[in-house]
Parts: structure tokens; sequence; C-alpha cells
């Protein structure tokens, strides 16, 4: 399923989101999702950065140990038990697979800021390089990236932040607790 796919099958909610709530309210409820989703992308952005180097000192422990990447390791790893420390492989696959569940989640949120958020392929684009980026970039390094002046690029980013937190807890968060959603981008059971 794409991304447009996904965009327009949430469509439903959220539109029903907004038909629900005044608009006074859905200023406070993005306001104070704001708080709890920059919390946790903050979180999620050193989360992406200490993983990444977990994965690469297993993969030069695989290199060093059998001359082969740590796929490779996993995929036979019934040979290579006994040069592998198996206990610590499966618990980081474990921590990846979790990982792997977050990103998916953000990843839904993010679609749907870019989809319908106002000017939302630009604050989409704030969002991944301020916190989905594999090393720790400073804002005014996404400013000049994206070529965005200083009181523009922070206003955009509260805004991301904003409707990124709305949509990832009104929307993301309930298609995850519904069981017809499978963990990939929303795919809906028949």
């Amino acid at each position: 399923m794409t991304d447009r796919d996904y965009a327009i099958k949430s469509m439903k909610e959220i539109t029903f989101q907004m038909a629900n709530h005044a608009q006074n309210y859905l200023e406070v409820t993005i306001e104070r999702h704001y708080t709890d989703i920059k919390e946790l992308m903050t979180s999620y952005q050193k989360l992406i950065l200490e993983n990444q180097v977990v994965l690469e000192e297993l993969d030069m422990e695989c290199q060093e140990k059998i001359n082969e990447d740590m796929a490779y390791a996993l995929s036979y790893l019934s040979i290579y038990n006994n040069q592998l420390n198996v206990p610590k492989m499966h618990r980081e696959m474990n921590n990846l697979m979790i990982i792997y569940g977050l990103s998916d989640m953000i990843y839904r949120g993010m679609t749907l800021v870019k989809f319908y958020a106002p000017n939302g392929v630009m604050l989409s684009e704030i969002l991944h390089s301020c916190f989905c980026s594999h090393y720790n970039k400073t804002d005014v390094e996404v400013q000049q990236e994206l070529g965005i002046g200083r009181t523009s690029f922070y206003k955009m980013k509260k805004q991301a932040l904003g409707y990124l937190g709305f949509y990832f807890y009104e929307i993301v968060v309930p298609q995850a607790k519904d069981k017809r959603f499978k963990p990939s981008l929303g795919v809906e059971e028949e």
C-alpha cells in the first residue's frame, strides 16, 4: 500500500475527528499533543541513533568472527552459534522489532501530516530532517538544508509537531489498537 493509499483510507477517520470537535477544541488538542509528540520524537531520534551504533557493532562482531555480515549470520545461526553471542543477538533483534513497530506508526503519522496538514509536504520534510535522520542535525543545518528562515522554521517545526501529535494520538494509535489494521501502513484485513 502506498503512502497516498494509506492517507486516503485514513481520510474518513480524519474528517470524523475534525467534525466531532469544535475549532477551539482542535487547537487545544493539537497543543496538548504537541508536548507529548515532541518528547516522543526526541526520544525516537535518540533511539535511532543509539540503535544504529548497536547494529554497526553487531555487524562488526559478525565480520570479525565469521567474516560475514549480520544478516548472513542470522540466517545461518544454528551453524555459527558457538562463535556468536546468540542471547545478545536475540535480545537486539527483539529490540529492533519493537523499534520497527514504533517507526511504522511514526511514519504513518508523518504520511498523514504530508497529505492533510496545511503545507504538509514542507512540514513532513522538517519532521524527517529534524527527527528521522541517521545523524543528529542541528536546527541551523535543517534550516539551511530546506532554505527556510529562522523564524519561519521554528513556527513550521512547532506546527509540524502539533499536527503529527494530533494525527499520531487521534488516528494512528487508535488504528494500531484496531485488530483490522496490520502493522505495515494500516492495511485493513478483508
